[in-house]
């Protein structure tokens, strides 16, 4: 079997939700789960056309459905089996807890492999390979982060058996389909503490969520990508080219016994709990730094001698993207700012602590400004906590919005850069 199977579906039309269920095809998942609700039915709707549980009805789905087929591609999607959020999760939850199979290390040294799987079943394997099972993909949208809530700290409980596991959120931050407003980055950051990112784009969400399934199963860690109302439903056009991880997809079936981690009790639990907050989540932090732009971010300087950062996330940043061509903006970036540092960011949890150190110390920073849209300032309080703890001589602003606006009344994000 070849390990990787390249597919052109020619010039389409590729929503947000689509550009991420192409990123999961491409990272090889194997399950799915979700349970129904604007503005994400249509990711899971997908894969359930894929999966042939029901017709096929777009061109995404017609033509990938007959290259999978072609290679032997393995899917199974979960709807209609799944009564509610909690009990999608916990399918999800389930299948990825499954490893009976082993890929070589890509990111993790010996040393910091030691860190995750060294007092696990597998810690006796000589050539320290990472453990893995099929990739799995849970989807639903915000409100259902709540029902799911109690699988949610279960998957963090079992580190460090749930790599391989990506959550996609579809938030209404603006009640625009729901009967409440909510913003789940705070959830899935602030509360279960697993890798969040907030996608910018439905050109490069594929890239993203596809690199997340690489480097977060290495490190043991569910991930979570959240898209807002409009990101989900617009389209781009876009000449896709999939290229397929086979590996990935078809990889050995089986369990493995270990009730020490798989066995949530209070005694099993606790030591976790600790050790994962102590441990692996510095772990994360560094390894973010150390993949930034492999995570689809990049650092870009305006001007020589820069003492202004600009954290832009998500929507923003995809309106940021016009500066790069258009020299009138970039005027008027000079003229608000002078010479600038921006980072164009999707992280939204856990901030890379030594990246920050690094550029604030070495370039000199002294005023950082935080644009993400959603009523939690996720990023915001994690730059300002690090600012206080490390004693950094820079200030922390705080330049977001507190919604999402509808799509019919969508401004100019760059505008709200400029004109603060």
């Amino acid at each position: 079997m070849e390990k990787d199977s390249v597919i052109n579906l020619g010039r389409m039309r590729l929503s947000g939700n689509q550009a991420i269920a192409r990123g999961a095809l491409e990272a090889g998942v194997r399950v799915t789960s979700a349970y129904p609700g604007a503005p994400i039915s249509d990711l899971q709707g997908s894969f359930e056309q894929l999966a042939g549980n029901i017709p096929k009805k777009n061109s995404f789905t017609i033509k990938v459905s007959e290259a999978l087929e072609r290679v032997g591609y393995q899917l199974a999607a979960h709807w209609g089996t799944t009564t509610n959020e909690d009990n999608s999760m916990a399918l999800a939850l389930g299948a990825v807890i499954c490893k009976a199979d082993y890929k070589k290390r890509e990111f993790l040294t010996e040393q910091e492999w030691d860190l995750v799987y060294g007092d696990t079943v597998f810690a006796q394997d000589e050539e320290k390979r990472i453990p893995v099972g099929s990739r799995v993909m849970c989807s639903f949208k915000h409100l259902g982060g709540n029902t799911a809530a109690d699988a949610l700290r279960v998957a963090v409980n079992v580190v460090p058996y749930t790599g391989g596991l990506g959550l996609a959120s579809g938030d209404d931050r603006q009640g625009t389909s729901s009967q409440t407003m909510q913003d789940n980055k705070v959830l899935y950051g602030f509360h279960i503490r697993i890798p969040t990112l907030e996608l910018h784009s439905p050109r490069t969400a594929h890239s993203t969520v596809k690199n997340c399934y690489r480097l977060f199963e290495e490190l043991g860690v569910p991930f979570a990508v959240v898209m807002n109302y409009d990101l989900s439903y617009r389209e781009v056009s876009v000449d896709p080219v999939m290229t397929l991880d086979m590996t990935a997809n078809q990889r050995r079936k089986g369990f493995t016994r270990d009730p020490k981690h798989l066995v949530t009790i209070g005694p099993h639990i606790r030591p976790r709990e600790k050790r994962y907050h102590s441990k692996l989540i510095p772990l994360f932090k560094t390894k973010i730094k150390e993949n930034f732009e492999f995570l689809g971010n990049r650092i870009t300087t305006f001007g020589d001698n820069p003492r202004v950062m600009l954290v832009v996330n998500g929507p923003f940043r995809e309106d940021f993207e016009m500066v790069h061509n258009d020299s009138t903006l970039r005027e008027r970036l000079n003229s608000k700012y002078g010479d600038v540092l921006v980072m164009e960011t999707d992280i939204v949890f856990p901030q890379p602590d030594p990246l920050f150190e690094e550029l604030v110390s070495k370039r000199g920073i002294e005023k950082i400004y935080v644009f993400e849209e959603g009523y939690g300032r996720v990023i915001y309080l994690q730059l300002l906590d690090l600012v206080n703890q490390n004693q950094l001589d820079a200030k922390v602003f705080d330049r977001s919005i507190p919604y999402e606006p509808r799509i019919y009344e969508r401004f100019s994000y760059i505008d709200h850069i400029m004109n603060i």
